[in-house]
């Protein structure tokens, strides 16, 4: 971790006691599944869009199809939702940590981990935040605050890690929204086509037949609870969900694509991030460098010091013939 030397005010000066052990994982419980509090922000959206699509699109969409053209309609993607539900429950409820944390009572007060101890969280397949012994494809997920067997990464829209006992959940759900999704969004063009093209052929439920004259006035939650409303309501609507589901469609396919490279691979998220680091940490030194070479004055001189003290981080001064100033300077990996 890396620490801006060049902004820093010459009055600001390094710490006195160099040996003081820093935490860098707080005192905390961890969170057994996606249902364990705080909820975050993506996974309720999530489940406003859920409600949203299938409200409109069974309850305002499929009803006006052609009557020969309902039942396809209303079953092929209402299997998809309905399996999409249970694949998406089933992935936020279970927990997907290592079986030897699973056997422990984990829910209390963990260990805090201080890497002047330790240089890793997990060392010889033992963690020391868990303190139990875990598998070699375990790893420590620092959201849920255990180890999770098979770590794929930390999902925000399930709330929930994705492992090895949920990953294919996960994929699973992903394909059932895309399918669902996709299929209700052809309806959707469908509707808002033949709204300019021919209405009357969406006119087709009997509910329609009083309002023959009246072709401004709609009907939607039909057939069970007919709620009347106009025509640029149809149209707002039917524009609004075509815009949400085609980019929700577009994001899941991206996801989905993804997924299918790793698996091609035999690759984990985690393991692609990690052969992605080398590629992008030299670029990053060498802008940081040019950062701090044109901010540093002629009349500057850049000192490195290594203090050869036990727990103590390398130290960088930056020092002027005015004043002086120290910066810590932290060598180390996340």
């Amino acid at each position: 971790m890396y620490m801006n030397i060049c902004n820093k005010p010459h009055n600001k000066i390094a710490p006195e006691d160099l040996g003081e052990a820093v935490p860098e994982v707080k005192v905390q419980r961890a969170r057994r599944n996606g249902w364990s509090w705080p909820l975050h922000l993506f996974q309720i959206i999530a489940w406003l869009l859920f409600l949203f699509f299938a409200l409109v699109g069974f309850g305002i969409l499929v009803p006006l199809l052609p009557r020969h053209w309902l039942p396809a309609g209303y079953i092929c993607p209402g299997v998809c939702f309905i399996y999409h539900l249970v694949v998406h429950l089933t992935a936020v409820s279970i927990d997907p940590a290592d079986a030897n944390v699973r056997e422990k009572n984990y829910l209390g007060p963990l260990a805090t981990f201080n890497r002047n101890q330790h240089a890793h969280v997990i060392e010889n397949h033992h963690c020391h935040v868990c303190d139990v012994d875990v598998s070699a494809k375990s790893k420590h997920c620092g959201t849920c605050n255990k180890c999770v067997c098979g770590f794929d990464h930390h999902c925000k829209w399930l709330n929930n890690c994705v492992g090895e006992r949920n990953y294919w959940l996960f994929l699973n759900s992903v394909l059932s929204a895309i399918l669902g999704l996709g299929l209700l969004l052809l309806i959707a063009f469908y509707v808002f086509v033949e709204f300019f093209v021919d209405p009357t052929v969406l006119r087709s439920d009997q509910h329609f037949d009083a309002l023959k004259n009246h072709m401004d006035r709609w009907f939607v939650f039909l057939p069970a609870s007919p709620v009347e409303t106009r025509a640029p309501a149809i149209l707002v609507t039917a524009g609004i969900f075509i815009l949400l589901s085609l980019v929700t469609v577009i994001l899941l396919g991206h996801l989905l694509t993804f997924h299918i490279y790793l698996l091609w691979h035999k690759l984990t998220t985690y393991e692609y991030i990690l052969q992605q680091r080398p590629q992008q940490q030299p670029d990053k030194v060498d802008k940081k460098q040019e950062s701090c070479s044109s901010q540093v004055k002629p009349n500057q001189v850049l000192i490195l010091l290594s203090v050869h003290f036990p727990k103590t981080p390398l130290l960088v001064c930056c020092v002027n013939f005015a004043s002086l100033s120290c910066a810590p300077y932290f060598k180390g990996s996340c």
